[in-house]
Order: C-alpha cells, then structure tokens, then sequence
C-alpha cells in the first residue's frame, strides 16, 4: 500500500456492506426501506506537503490536516436517513488489513495536527489516505401484508438511488520518496453477498403515496 497513489480492488468495485435501512415505519400500515449496497471503488493516497531539508540538521515543522466524509454526489440521501451514520464504526478489510471509520471520519470532521521531524539532507512527503465508495439502493416497501419492490414508472425495472462519497481519513504515511501516479495498484478485498429482494415488484406509480413522496425526496 504504500508504491502507488491509488489502489482499485481486483476485478473491479467490490460490495462491502449490505443492508436494509429504515426510511419510515407505520406500525400495522406500511413500512419503506432501502436495500443498501457499498461498493468499494478506490483508496488513494493524497499529497498533502513536502518538504525538503538541505541542512545539517535535523528540522522539526508542524502539519495540520482534516478529516471528513463527503458526499459528492446524490446528497439528497440524507432526505431519507442519514448516510454519514451508516458509514460510523462500518469497517473494509484488504490485503490483510481492516480500516473500520471514526466518528471523526464520519458524522463529523475533525483538524489534527502533528510534529514532524525531517533529518538532515532528507525528502519527506505527507500522504493522507482516502477512501471512495459508491452507495446503491433500490427500495422494498412493505404494504398490502407483502413486501414489493419498487419497480420504475411503468415498469419493473427497480428504482435506484446511486451515491458517491470520499472519506479523507485520519490515515496518513510519511515518505522519503514520491507514490507512483502512472501504476493503479490493486488490492484483495473482503466482500458480502448482496440484499436479497422482496421477490415481487409493483411498479412506481402503483406504491402508495408516502413511498412515492419519500423516494422522490431523495432525488430519485
């Protein structure tokens, strides 16, 4: 993990998590949730700072750096549950290696600041490791005593709501040479099987009316 800026799980994205989630519940009415896939796509290593010391001594510099998660693009999710929260304690193995997200990384950001020292006549290069991962969903509403899936309008293809989102991580390398950036390296990662779906599917304008209402709050 630490020859080449961006690494990519072999053999394409690969589905991490797999969950229903909770958009609303009417007790004895009707339920809606999203059937919730991750889908790891890279983890890059960003160039923060350099530096350089020519001298005979051994210096000594102060970096700050922000953790976050941002969604870029599809940030109308949140009009049905709060996807930063999914991703709190949610953990990805590769090459041997489990990275499970801090609050700091996820539901809120956070400013660390560390001391360096770069010894004499030395190169040192600040990475910070980030995350990409790609969210997909379709919908199974539970009403008239079955579960449905959502189909599109007029059919039954299923309705989906697709999300990107970057997590800059509190993961970071100090290192004397430059990442290659010509070479995307691969890794092995750990994958889940699939949300299994309702088996049914009603198309969208034949769901009720708060189904229809939520998804369409959620940009879909």
């Amino acid at each position: 993990m630490y020859k080449y800026l961006v690494y990519k799980p072999s053999g394409g994205d690969a589905r991490v998590r797999a969950e229903r989630e909770t958009l609303y519940y009417h007790a004895g009415d009707e339920v809606l949730y999203a059937g919730a896939e991750r889908y790891l796509v890279d983890i890059t290593w960003i160039r923060n700072v350099s530096w350089r010391n020519d001298t005979d001594a051994a210096q000594t510099y102060v970096h700050t750096f922000t953790t976050e998660l941002k969604i870029t693009q599809g940030s109308d999710v949140t009009n049905g549950f709060s996807l930063g929260a999914t991703y709190k304690g949610a953990s990805v193995s590769f090459n041997h290696e489990t990275k499970t997200f801090k609050s700091t990384e996820t539901t809120e950001s956070r400013a660390i600041t560390i001391t360096l020292t770069i010894p004499p006549r030395s190169h040192l290069v600040f990475y910070q490791r980030r995350y990409t991962f790609r969210d997909s969903m379709f919908f199974i509403l539970d009403a008239w005593d079955q579960e449905w899936n959502v189909g599109s309008w007029g059919g039954y293809e299923f309705t989906r709501k697709d999300i990107d989102v970057q997590i800059m991580s509190e993961d970071y390398a100090t290192l004397t040479e430059e990442l290659d950036g010509s070479t995307t390296g691969t890794i092995s990662v750990t994958t889940v099987n699939c949300v299994p779906d309702a088996g049914s599917t009603r198309k969208r304008e034949n769901i009720t009316r708060l189904a229809k209402s939520k998804i369409a709050s959620m940009g879909v």
